[in-house]
């Protein structure tokens, strides 16, 4: 009876193990694209909100109604290496979880309009999406001292993190965050 079920549960591992590589949890990183970017301003700058199939996620009693769920603790963008105006954006974790009888079917992130990873699911209530899977983050430029509008910071840049199910339903996840200044250091070659 056991090596019945033992056997049952390896199956259905391996066919979700089949499944997820084939779907797959895609993460796309690089640099965002120089055409067509634009240096946002502070005014600008987004505050985090949560929207739910186009719709505020509170209903008239001020409840949050009872479908796909994002969370997403706010985003640091950081330098690891002055002078490479080279900047990384992460979260510590983002979660999303389906209504009851759902399953999530994606979960994206979008960077300044510009998809940056795709995780999707496979027959699961939840998705959770551990910051060291996406280590060392998504890559930005810094931007200068000034670039989002003050002279003590680099560039901001806006985020959607967005999650559909299988019930139709949809919610996303909007807000900013700034990068600190850095430019990147041009080395000459000493010619004799």
């Amino acid at each position: 009876m056991l090596n019945r079920l033992s056997r049952k549960w390896l199956a259905i591992l391996v066919l979700a193990l089949a499944g997820a590589s084939v779907l797959g949890t895609v993460v796309v990183t690089g640099m965002l694209s120089a055409q067509g970017q634009t240096s946002p301003s502070s005014a600008n700058v987004v505050p985090p909100r949560r929207e739910v199939s186009g719709q505020a996620q509170t209903t008239n009693d001020g409840q949050a109604p009872n479908i796909s769920f994002i969370d997403s603790p706010n985003p640091t963008c950081y330098l690891p290496e002055a002078g490479t105006a080279v900047c990384y954006i992460k979260w510590s974790y983002l979660y999303v979880s389906a209504s009851s009888g759902q399953n999530v079917i994606s979960m994206t992130v979008s960077i300044d309009d510009h998809l940056r990873a795709y995780h999707s699911g496979f027959f699961q209530s939840a998705m959770y999406i551990p910051g060291g899977m996406t280590t060392p983050g998504y890559q930005v430029t810094c931007g200068s001292p000034g670039s989002s509008g003050n002279e003590e910071v680099g560039e901001t840049y806006s985020y959607v993190i967005r999650a559909r199910e299988t019930g139709g339903l949809s919610s996303a996840n909007y807000g900013s965050v700034t990068c600190p200044a850095d430019l990147a250091r041009v080395f000459l070659p000493i010619v004799q």
